[in-house]
């Protein structure tokens, strides 16, 4: 498979691998294509493939014993899910699940390990992402601790924007996260993140369009959230 064919984030695993590294995993994994709201893993699977997102996206969810979903992160073009169970071999913790058509790829454990131990520019490209996951994560708890819920959920739809802002201004949001998704990510209501979208709109800083989420000014919500800081 050749990489010009995909375009993946720099800062992404597959956007951080060199060709050489690209070569290797992609002469060994094997591809699959999802449809929307299909299944990539499920919570407590005792499968322990590492997957890499080729192209589309998914999000990582959990679900409560009542049977509410929770999705607390999403995953693009490049990423990476599922090193936690290749590297330990412990059943997952959390299901993917895909937000649109996708395409990914899977590899076995042992073959993951393998490389690990082989190639030293796969094995820091993995560090890497998972400190980024542990700085996120505990960025989240300060976060939380430290700023109201409406800050949180503005800082929240300024990093969404920033993913697909591609150095423009303007962002237009596919599948942006419902408000109950938003809530469960920001530890807040859906109730209390209605009311804020409701005063962003007002205010210019999102639109609606139709199932999009539309952001006219990138600069404006940095703005936004550096004078309530």
């Amino acid at each position: 498979m050749l990489r010009n064919k995909h375009t993946f984030k720099p800062n992404s695993f597959l956007g951080s691998i060199s060709q050489e590294s690209w070569d290797v995993l992609s002469a060994h994994w094997t591809t699959h294509t999802y449809q929307s709201g299909q299944f990539l893993i499920s919570a407590d699977d005792e499968h322990t493939d590492i997957f890499f997102i080729l192209s589309g996206a998914a999000k990582v969810t959990i679900y409560t014993p009542a049977g509410r979903e929770v999705s607390f992160a999403a995953i693009t073009a490049g990423d990476s899910f599922g090193e936690y169970a290749a590297i330990d071999n412990a059943p997952r913790s959390s299901s993917v699940v895909a937000s649109g058509d996708c395409i990914a790829a899977s590899l076995g454990s042992d073959q993951f390990r393998n490389l690990l131990l082989s190639n030293s520019d796969i094995s820091f490209a993995l560090h890497k992402v998972m400190v980024a996951q542990l700085r996120k994560l505990s960025k989240r708890v300060i976060d939380f601790n430290a700023k109201s819920a409406d800050m949180r959920l503005q800082e929240t739809l300024l990093e969404l924007a920033n993913t697909q802002a591609h150095e423009q201004d303007a962002v237009l949001i596919e599948r942006p996260p419902t408000q109950s998704e938003l809530a469960a990510y920001i530890f807040s209501s859906r109730e209390g993140v209605a009311r804020e979208m409701g005063r962003l709109r007002k205010a210019g800083i999102i639109e609606r369009q139709k199932r999009s989420l539309y952001i006219p000014s990138v600069k404006k919500l940095q703005n936004l959230i550096d004078e309530n800081s």
